[in-house]
This record gives C-alpha cells, sequence and structure tokens, in this order.
C-alpha cells in the first residue's frame, strides 16, 4: 500500500508541477491536476492538503535534490575551479533534462508569478549557497582564489547561471549562450590568482 502513496504523491507532483510552470500557480486548478492523474480531489488532499501544500512539496523535493548533489560535488577531492565547473554543468544539464523544476525554481527565486504561496526560499536554498561558498573558500585558503567574501561570490556565480538558464528557457536565439567554461572564466577571472 505504500508503494502506492508514493506513486500517488509522485503522479500529482509531476502533474501539478507541469501545471504550475505552464499557468502560473493562480492559473492551476486542482481539477486539471487530479485529472491529468486519473485520481479525484479529494485525493489530492488526503495526500497534500491543499494546493499550497503541494506547491511547498515539490519545491522541497527539488531543492533537496540539488542541495544533497552539490554538496556530493563540493565534498569531493577534485580543484575548486573543477568543482565549480561540474556544479554549473550540473545547473546547465538540469535546465536541459528537466526545464519545469528549473523554472519552477525561478518562479520562486524571483517571485515571477505574485500568486505563488509564500516559502523561505533562504532557508532551503542556503545549502547550495554555502556549498558553493566551502569551494571558493577551500580554494582561497589553497592559494587558487583571491580572498572575498565567499558567500557574496557563491551569489554572484549563482546569478550567473541563472542568467544562462533563463536565456536557455526563453529559447529566443536573440542572445548567444555561453558555454560552461566561459561563464566559469568570467566568474574567475576576477577572483583567480595568476
Amino acid at each position: 500500500m505504500k508503494g502506492t502513496a508514493e506513486n500517488t504523491n509522485k503522479l500529482l507532483m509531476e502533474a501539478a508541477l507541469r501545471v504550475f510552470t505552464e499557468k502560473g500557480f493562480a492559473g492551476a486548478s486542482t481539477r486539471e491536476i487530479v485529472e491529468i492523474c486519473g485520481v479525484t480531489k479529494p485525493t489530492l488532499y488526503y495526500h497534500f492538503g491543499s494546493k499550497d501544500k503541494l506547491y511547498r512539496s515539490i519545491l522541497e523535493d527539488i531543492f533537496k535534490r540539488f542541495n544533497r548533489e552539490i554538496a556530493r560535488i563540493a565534498s569531493g577531492e577534485l580543484p575548486p575551479r573543477t568543482k565549480l565547473m561540474e556544479i554549473l554543468q550540473f545547473y546547465l544539464d538540469h535546465c536541459h533534462e528537466l526545464p519545469q523544476e528549473v523554472k519552477l525554481i525561478l518562479m520562486a527565486l524571483y517571485r515571477s508569478d505574485p500568486s505563488l504561496p509564500d516559502i523561505d526560499i533562504g532557508t532551503i536554498g542556503r545549502p547550495i549557497v554555502e556549498s558553493i561558498a566551502g569551494i571558493i573558500r577551500d580554494g582561497e585558503e589553497g592559494g587558487v582564489f583571491k580572498e572575498g567574501d565567499p558567500l557574496q561570490l557563491s551569489l554572484q556565480l549563482i546569478g550567473m547561471i541563472h542568467i544562462q538558464i533563463l536565456l536557455i528557457l526563453n529559447d529566443e536565439g536573440k542572445l548567444p549562450l555561453s558555454r560552461p567554461e566561459e561563464i566559469l572564466a568570467t566568474f574567475l577571472g576576477g577572483i583567480e590568482r595568476r
């Protein structure tokens, strides 16, 4: 029975992710979400309690997986520059493989949909910022990077990644896409010791 509940949760989360990113939170109806899954509204409410809680569950799940993967990269034995490249590549690969997840993250971070429920992005996203800051700090201590504020530098790198992701998601072709190596080289140009 537990497997069935987990499957239902997964189906509801996948359907809601699609509807939230296509129609916005306010435009997403629970009726449409349950119809996609072939379940009833009471089933959605049994598993998640509300549309708000369903949204929060999806976002928390995405961030949990991002946090885990970025922490894994950060804790590895590779040089700091290589770790940053792997993180950058992870973000861009994820954007190509699961664009709806990345779009929902950006919608939440930048509040592009005012109808979205409030969620403490600072708390659920902080492990990512801290993992990247740890890599930068290791690079500073190893003499690879100049000294700076690792948390601020981490946020700046994430901002650069988000700009590239917005270009990918919008797929307008008006601006050229940068290769991951170019993004990292631009970022490191200000902090890498020569």
